[in-house]
This record gives C-alpha cells, sequence and structure tokens, in this order.
C-alpha cells in the first residue's frame, strides 16, 4: 500500500490548555479502499524536515479545515510538507483548505466568496470531464478565481461563477480540489479514481 501522510486541522480546547490534532475518521476509510495507508502528520514537531525525511512517505495529502494564520503550527508543517515534496518529487493532493494552502504557498491570493458553504454546486472543465464530474460538494467561504493563481498552477475546473474548483502544476505533481471526497456518503467512485491516479496505485 502506497504511505501518504495527511495533515490535520488543529482544535483548540482552552479550557484544558490543549491544542489537538485532528482528522475526519472517513479519511482512512476512503483512502483504506483506494489501497492508500492513511499517516496523519503531527503539526508540532521541533523539526519538520528531520520529521518528514524519517517518514519517508510516497506522497501527501494537505486536508480541509483552519484558514491560513488560524494555526500557525500547522502552517509552517504544510510549508515543510511542500518544500519537501518538491525537493523529493513526490505527489501532493490539496483539499479545500489545502488546495488554498498551495496557492498561498505558491504567491497566490485567496478572496471571500458566496454560496460555497454547505452547497452541492456544478463544475466544468477539462479535469471535470476527464473524470466524469459534474457537480461537487462545497465548504469553504474563502476561494480564487484565475487572476488569483499562484506561480506554475493552472485552473482545471471552475464553478458556474468563476471560483476555481480544481487545479494542476505546470511542473510539479501537485493536485488541488476544493471538494471534500471523504464527506461524500457514500464515496463517490470517481473521487477514488483521482486519488488512486494521483498518486499511481496499482502503477
Amino acid at each position: 500500500m502506497r504511505r501518504i501522510g495527511i495533515s490535520q486541522r488543529i482544535d483548540a480546547y482552552p479550557d484544558r490548555d490543549e491544542r489537538r490534532d485532528a482528522l475526519d475518521q472517513r479519511w482512512a476509510e476512503l483512502l483504506w479502499q483506494c489501497d492508500i495507508l492513511a499517516m496523519p502528520l503531527n503539526s508540532l514537531c521541533p523539526d519538520n524536515t528531520a520529521y518528514l525525511d524519517l517518514l519517508a512517505l510516497d506522497g501527501y495529502i494537505l486536508s480541509g479545515g483552519n484558514d491560513i494564520g488560524q494555526a500557525p503550527e500547522r502552517d509552517a508543517l504544510e510549508a515543510a510538507v511542500l518544500d519537501h515534496a518538491v525537493q523529493n518529487g513526490l505527489p501532493v493532493l490539496g483539499v479545500c483548505r489545502g488546495m488554498q494552502f498551495m496557492n498561498h504557498h505558491a504567491g497566490g491570493q485567496l478572496r471571500p466568496v458566496r454560496g460555497h458553504v454547505a452547497q452541492m454546486h456544478p463544475i466544468t472543465g477539462p479535469f471535470a470531464d476527464d473524470y466524469g464530474l459534474s457537480t461537487v460538494n462545497s465548504y469553504h467561504g474563502l476561494g480564487m478565481v484565475d487572476a488569483d493563481m499562484g506561480t506554475g498552477l493552472n485552473a482545471t475546473a471552475h464553478s458556474a461563477d468563476g471560483i476555481v474548483e480544481a487545479f494542476a502544476h505546470h511542473n510539479l505533481p501537485w493536485l488541488g480540489i476544493m471538494w471534500h471526497p471523504e464527506r461524500n456518503t457514500p464515496y463517490d467512485p470517481q473521487d477514488a479514481r483521482i486519488i488512486q491516479s494521483h498518486f499511481r496505485v496499482n502503477s
């Protein structure tokens, strides 16, 4: 099985003086069905670069949750993940906030969007066509249009209001999607195909 590191959201519990890494249990289930072993990443290792080197993973998923700047330790880990992935030629899949962070790391911008929280909406574009996608879920209040894209990123799917719903990097094995595959019940086989293709499962 491919061993794929997945970043976690950070939840703060002031009454307990705790900040917790947290991951939707459905990620482990979905990835197992894709023949991938989910390896949740810790957000507060003293040396992220050494940590990632020691894990020696096959790729990374940057998951959803937390706006950029809300959890600095998570931002630092995910920046290290992207740098490590570039240096080692590893694939990265960004999901919702993960896609936003990839764009941010590449020098792009975000903007507030309307009508994208707890909604289903159609998408169009070559990526949607390639995987037979017509409608996806949506849980984000921030997004990007083509003019907001970071260096090297190419939009491959849009919603009807022009918000980028998927992108790929020109040279790196980076893929970003704004919807949450783990939140579909049952899981969409097209999402599983996207994940398996990106991480070259069974290839």
